[in-house]
């Protein structure tokens, strides 16, 4: 079967804060030109913290004819982390945690989270530091302390993550019962992961009566989020007929998509299914 992972940290990109009103024109308008002028003028002459943000993200994705430069991006997510802009020190963890964009050190990671999670940003991903030990100390409890964090500020991946700990009794008493309502609650707030963890629950039975009919619509819900192993997990509920009519080729098409988002067990599968597949033919 499937393993059950901690989610990682994804980079905050968006790049129109609640800006003036210029800019926010600018930005409709699709002139890039103007609006990077814009958010230089904020930055360099106003000295607003979110005009070096959006900048930064410019500089970082390389959008509106801009060149990619790590460089200046770290410098100006740095300025806007420095004037205590949250989503600003987020990003700088992620870079750091990920080692896109700078050298990888989890330890400045950790840092730059911990000054993102005091304005209720990148708790959930220095529990995740903590919980696996990367750049601090191995510390569940702190963990459990930052996920409750997040999924109370409505990060529902920290949602997502509490699941996790008490579904594997990781700091916490093994509850099966609270595992499925905090993946109900990742699962609603649109996380894909937790979609697709609840499926499981259902799937086998864990806090509540086995469903597959239940596992198959979570699994659906997962995929249709975009998540690799919903996609994967729904396909093998096709492949095998539970909760839902065998269908083989159904089953190739989710194995197909969730190989092509770079989930290696998928591809595995579909190549599996290709001679029962061209049989149905």
């Amino acid at each position: 079967m499937y393993k059950k992972l901690l989610t990682a940290a994804v980079l905050c990109a968006s790049a129109n804060a609640g800006f003036i009103q210029e800019g926010m024109q600018a930005q409709q308008s699709g002139d890039h030109k103007k609006l990077i002028e814009i958010y230089e003028k904020a930055c360099h002459e106003e000295n607003k913290a979110s005009g070096c943000y959006n900048l930064a993200v410019v500089y970082f994705e390389g959008t509106g004819g801009v060149e990619k430069n790590y460089e200046k991006s770290i410098n100006l997510y740095q300025k806007a982390c420095n004037a205590k802009f949250a989503l600003a020190c987020n990003n700088l963890g992620y870079i750091y945690e990920s080692g896109n964009g700078a050298t990888q050190d989890f330890a400045k990671a950790a840092a730059y989270y911990e000054k993102a999670c005091q304005d209720d940003e990148g708790c959930t991903a220095l529990g995740l530091l903590y919980a696996n030990g990367a750049g601090v100390k191995t510390d569940i409890k702190k963990a459990i302390s930052l996920y409750t964090k997040a999924c109370n500020y409505g990060d529902m991946m920290g949602c997502n993550n509490l699941g996790y700990l008490h579904l594997e009794g990781m700091g916490v008493e093994k509850d099966y019962v609270k595992a499925k309502a905090f993946y109900e609650k990742a699962c609603a707030g649109g996380v894909g992961i937790g979609c697709d963890n609840l499926g499981f629950l259902y799937a086998f039975g864990q806090g509540t009566e086995q469903d597959y009919a239940k596992a198959k619509e979570f699994y659906e819900k997962s995929c249709n989020l975009n998540y690799d192993k919903g996609c994967n997990n729904l396909a093998i509920m096709y492949a095998e007929g539970k909760g839902v009519a065998a269908d083989t080729t159904k089953a190739k098409e989710l194995f197909d998509k969730s190989c092509a988002k770079g989930l290696k067990v998928a591809c595995e599968n579909a190549e599996f299914l290709k001679p029962e597949t061209n049989k149905t033919k």
